[in-house]
């Protein structure tokens, strides 16, 4: 039997904020959602023992509920200590006691803050933990290792003989149970599971750590998880637009602020750019507003004002009020004509003195859909933009 104990009872006093690390969200789901989803999917791993605070440990149940339904006995809840070392001690003791492990079974600890652990890491650090008795994945240390004594260098170590420890880390019950009667109280002193294993005259082997494999300790740590999962920060926002528009019998089209004599121009109320149409649309529902239509046609039809580049700057200005600018644009453009390809420098330039924009930020791209659409025969003009919005 192989069991996870995942230690998530931390206070959390090098990162700043109110909300405990385990509980912090990425994609709406709080981090120890993602590190128990690795031990729980896991085919080696047959039980889950999480060691929690009193704070959040009706917010960790809720969420273990709400998760990973019908299969309550794969996951047990129990209360941690003052410190890292009593908390994996009271887990180790309910293990003991209500699972009742045999002396080769594997003992899995992992930080409830480490939620890139790998199925890899885990099955191999179980498979060396088997052979050898105890195991640990770790990190190359990558930079020039010295060692310092007020402030001075005295020493320059050969960095290939170190490493950076990680978890999961990996033991027999029996070596982990001999380790702490031998130790005792000099555990709470140390800093993991590997030093306490060693100081009792154990082998630890040890597995290299996937890159992304880290505990998130602080705010940057937190966001380079974020970044690294595909979840946005929270002072990022993004929108996309649509619109489309078919032509008319006359010429004059315009197209991102920019006018083509001798293409026809589009049905509408106002000139028909629907580039800024589209543009102003991925804007204002990347702040939350509603369609452009909610206040163009008003001055559209009432004030008569035709020049969408008006649109635009209404849209720019609801952006502002809320704080944000916009960070990129990526423009598609589905036609017969004009040739975007060609044109697309010159809208570009266009887009850029609307918006503020640099146009390396700027980028258009177009297709004829093969002719399989109205757009494509030449029959109108289909346009989607990407907008993606920073804090001011």
């Amino acid at each position: 039997m192989n069991i996870a104990l995942i230690v998530a009872a931390g206070e959390s006093k090098r990162m700043t904020g109110k909300v405990p690390k385990v509980l912090l969200p990425i994609f709406g789901k709080p981090i120890l959602y993602y590190t128990l989803a690795n031990f729980y999917d896991h085919p080696d791993v047959d039980r889950i023992v999480i060691v929690v605070s009193k704070k959040v440990k009706k917010k960790i149940s809720q969420m273990v509920k709400e998760n990973f339904p019908g299969d309550t006995k794969k996951i047990r809840l129990v209360l941690g200590g003052k410190s890292r070392s009593e908390s994996v001690m009271n887990g180790f003791a309910y293990i003991k006691k209500y699972l009742r492990p045999k002396k080769k079974d594997i003992l899995i600890v992992h930080n409830g803050v480490n939620p890139l652990v790998t199925f890899d890491e885990i099955r191999k650090c179980i498979k060396s933990a088997k052979g050898k008795g105890a195991c640990i994945v770790a990190h190359s240390v990558k930079d020039t290792l010295k060692e310092v004594k007020k402030k001075k260098v005295v020493k320059t170590h050969k960095r290939e003989k170190y490493v950076n420890a990680q978890t999961p880390q990996a033991f027999q019950f029996d070596v982990f149970g001999k380790a702490l009667i031998k130790v005792g109280q000099e555990y709470l002193e140390l800093t993991d599971e590997a030093c306490l294993v060693e100081k009792a005259g154990f082998k630890v082997t040890h597995i290299r750590a996937a890159d992304e494999n880290f505990k998130i300790t602080t705010k940057k740590d937190y966001d380079h998880a974020r970044h690294l999962m595909g979840d946005l920060p929270d002072n990022y926002l993004l929108g996309i637009g649509q619109d489309s528009h078919a032509v008319s019998g006359k010429k004059g089209l315009v197209l991102g602020g920019v006018r083509f004599a001798d293409d026809y121009k589009l049905e509408a109320n106002s000139d028909g750019d629907v580039l800024l149409h589209a543009l102003c649309n991925g804007l204002l529902q990347a702040i939350g507003e509603k369609s452009l239509g909610t206040f163009a046609n008003d001055l559209c039809l009432k004030k008569k004002i035709k020049d969408s580049k008006k649109y635009l700057n209404v849209a720019l200005r609801k952006v502002k009020r809320k704080g944000y600018m916009l960070n990129n644009l990526g423009v598609m453009i589905e036609c017969k004509r004009p040739k975007i390809d060609k044109v697309s420098q010159k809208i570009k330039e266009s887009l850029s003195k609307l918006t503020g924009l640099s146009e390396a930020r700027i980028g258009i791209t177009a297709t004829s859909g093969e002719k399989l659409t109205s757009f494509g025969k030449g029959k109108g003009i289909q346009c989607f933009c990407i907008v993606s919005l920073k804090k001011v």
